[in-house]
């Protein structure tokens, strides 16, 4: 005998879901956004008979993934401040996801016992996919350095916990997966990764992530543990960094997925493919490569801050733009007697300061083109040099709202120009800042360009300072810095 379903119990919410969930996607996802948002929200608001849910949920996830899909990719190139329109891309793939998990936990929680039993889809599996989508949340988070959304951990503890109760190891495995993503990406400080670097370490965590070692108790040694309350809205904690507190009802331990990481990472420079270790395809440039040995030092060594920093709130000026930086250089030094040409630069709050750099909280002035590993120019007059620093860390989350963290490369620095030897073609003179000896960085004189922008070897170094340019033969020695966006090098003049 054939058992039917009831039919679905429709309000009026509900009836225009419905309408628009079966009529055909739009063909730009960003269309059917915030139509999806609005839907959503709306059912979830209403009194649809709890057994019934579920396979409303299902209609609606469907049409997420196709919305995510299409538009998810826009925020790879996102910089800082965020344009309003991709902000508001963002926030609502993030309350998308977000609601479709709260949906599923809210099922599971009301159901009885014997409604929890006749669930299609099964608990564990409703587990599962609240959790997907938490972890879809993060990651949209992460890519707009904006704050994790409210009650995410909570809400994945709370589902991992259910996948327990409900599941056997298969099922319980692949909802734990997701977490481990969520874990292990909030590990790997990701406030210090650009967009494009966040998405390539999700794609390296969603096949490689079950390395991530999940406990209920706190280990004998805490140098490489981390933590997570359920009680608050703390992100997950080193325990190196703050002692966990007896609520702590989850511990975790990434050195095993370190591990995992250093290997791949030693296979590709012996010459495997990313094919071959079931790697991502960006895995094969170097970019991504150092991404992921950046992330597999903090999961190996959680860091913890070594010297006290001290509060401020003197204001000073910030250029975002290394160019227009280089070019007033350039004029400064080519005619010291003209006045100092006009500068794109913005009002910034120091709030704390230590040997190494400062954090900094944007005041006023138009920013833009910031994400983690850019270089910027700081100066707290203007009659000061300005000093290049390196964006180590990047929030912001609301519109008005942006703060950084930045390491000081060098307290002045000179514009020069760069022509590559050896090229083959006739090589053309790209700019560059002249970065003298830094102790805590580098022993010698070093250049900053854009990243990949001069080949090991040698180069002519061209300085024009007073109406004079004087011409150095050098030879690139080793780098001592390199983000996405910039690199720093060393290098040698050679004598003659």
């Amino acid at each position: 005998m054939v058992q039917r379903r009831s039919p679905i119990r429709q309000s009026s919410a509900l009836q225009e879901a419905l309408a628009w969930l079966g009529a055909p996607p739009a063909d730009d996802g960003q269309d059917d956004l915030a139509p999806l948002r609005r839907h959503l929200g709306d059912v979830a608001a209403s009194s649809v008979p709890i057994r019934q849910y579920p396979n409303i949920l299902a209609l609606f996830q469907t049409r997420a993934v196709l919305v995510s899909t299409s538009v998810k990719p826009m925020l790879l190139d996102a910089s800082l401040p965020l344009p309003k329109q991709l902000r508001s891309v963002a926030q609502g793939l993030m309350d998308v996801h977000g609601e479709l998990a709260a949906g599923y936990l809210r099922t599971l929680r009301t159901s009885g016992p014997e409604q929890l039993r006749s669930l299609d889809p099964a608990p564990a599996a409703l587990c599962e996919m609240g959790l997907a989508n938490l972890a879809q949340a993060y990651e949209i988070a992460l890519l707009v350095s904006a704050a994790a959304p409210p009650r995410l951990w909570a809400t994945a503890l709370a589902l991992r916990q259910l996948a327990q109760r409900h599941a056997g190891d298969g099922v319980t495995g692949a909802a734990e997966t997701h977490l481990k993503v969520m874990l292990a990406l909030a590990a790997a400080q990701p406030e210090g990764f650009s967009p494009r670097e966040i998405g390539f370490l999700a794609a390296y965590l969603r096949t490689h992530g079950n390395a991530l070692e999940l406990s209920s108790a706190a280990p004998v040694h805490v140098d490489a543990d981390f933590w997570l309350d359920a009680t608050d809205e703390s992100a997950p904690t080193a325990s190196v960094r703050r002692p966990a507190p007896p609520t702590a009802v989850t511990h975790f331990s990434c050195t095993a997925l370190s591990h995992g990481a250093y290997r791949h990472l030693s296979q590709l420079d012996q010459g495997a493919g990313p094919e071959d270790l079931d790697l991502p395809q960006a895995a094969a440039q170097a970019d991504y490569r150092d991404t992921l040995e950046r992330a597999a030092t903090h999961w190996a060594t959680p860091g913890k801050r070594e010297t006290h920093r001290r509060r401020h709130g003197y204001r000073v000026q910030i250029c975002t733009h290394v160019g227009a930086l280089w070019r007033q250089l350039s004029a400064a030094a080519a005619d010291a007697g003209e006045p100092e040409a006009e500068l794109p630069a913005s009002d910034w709050m120091i709030l704390n300061e230590g040997p190494g750099g400062y954090a900094i909280m944007h005041v006023s002035g138009i920013t833009s083109g910031l994400v983690a590993g850019s270089a910027v120019g700081l100066r707290t007059t203007a009659e000061m040099p300005w000093h290049i620093c390196i964006v180590r860390w990047a929030r912001s989350d609301n519109p008005e709202h942006l703060e950084l963290g930045l390491e000081l490369l060098a307290a002045q620095a000179a514009a020069v120009r760069v022509v590559q030897r050896n090229t083959g073609a006739a090589a053309a003179a790209l700019p560059a800042l002249l970065l003298p000896p830094l102790p805590a960085l580098q022993r010698g004189e070093a250049l900053l360009t854009t990243r990949g922008g001069i080949a090991p070897g040698p180069f002519a170094l061209i300085d024009e300072t007073d109406g004079h340019i004087r011409i150095a033969e050098c030879a690139t020695a080793h780098a001592t810095l390199h983000t996405g966006s910039v690199e720093v090098f060393e290098f040698a003049r050679q004598p003659g």
